[in-house]
């Protein structure tokens, strides 16, 4: 998956794509793009809201800690309804080990 978002965003960091590489950084070997694992949350979130989902709406996220090649994450999404008849979804994506990769939420009518 980390190649083909690679190709696909022409992203040939070789922290990505080039495990020699990655063994000489702090991270030790390879990560996969941040951007892939907002891509697989925003995936998640269209699956479950539709596009309406994105129709006024306000997205915010932080990527807190790497994904490595070999990792499998979880999403977890906590749905709120405010007065003015909002929703207010805060999104984590978790590793299996329970470290976060991306913290993020998003506020729609």
């Amino acid at each position: 998956m980390i190649n083909d978002y690679a190709s696909a965003s022409k992203d040939f960091n070789p922290i990505h794509i080039d495990e020699n590489f990655a063994k000489k950084t702090p991270f030790k070997k390879r990560i996969a793009h941040g951007m892939l694992s907002l891509s697989i949350i925003m995936e998640y979130l269209y699956k479950y809201y539709s596009k309406d989902w994105f129709n006024n709406s306000n997205f915010e996220g932080r990527f807190k800690n790497p994904l490595f090649a070999e990792e499998k994450i979880k999403i977890i999404l906590e749905e709120k309804h405010t007065d003015e008849n909002k929703k207010n979804i805060k999104i984590q994506c978790l590793k299996e080990n329970g470290d976060e990769v991306v913290s993020a939420s998003f506020t729609t009518e």
